[in-house]
């Protein structure tokens, strides 16, 4: 299920920022602005939902020290309020998002 969660938090990510879920799991880094997106996923697998580095770092094939770069990448970016005030509600979302679609469709959970 932790695989599930990472995946969804990449989903919600993916279409805010008006990208396809494809691009945040590409082989090679992308634009930047693919690559900022995938870490902002990265960074709310982990503190969202409390992902390990190396559970996320299976989902995205990537190594575990890129998943701790991005989190620390992401944190320093929350001083810009706009960015803050996004990643809180972007975060929220998932969460509630994920916790209504168990409630609905329980045996996704497994």
């Amino acid at each position: 299920m932790p695989e599930r969660a990472c995946r969804w938090v990449a989903f919600c990510v993916a279409r805010n920022l008006g990208l396809e879920l494809s691009d945040l799991f590409g082989p090679t880094r992308g634009a930047p602005r693919v690559a900022f997106a995938r870490q902002v996923a990265m960074y709310l697998a982990h503190i969202g939902f409390g992902l390990t580095f190396a559970t996320i770092s299976r989902v995205f094939v990537r190594d575990p020290t890129t998943v701790s770069h991005a989190c620390r990448i992401v944190e320093e970016s929350r001083d810009e309020f706009r960015l803050d005030l996004r990643l809180e509600t972007l975060e929220l979302f998932c969460r509630w998002g994920w916790a209504a679609l168990l409630h609905t469709v329980p045996e996704f959970a497994r």
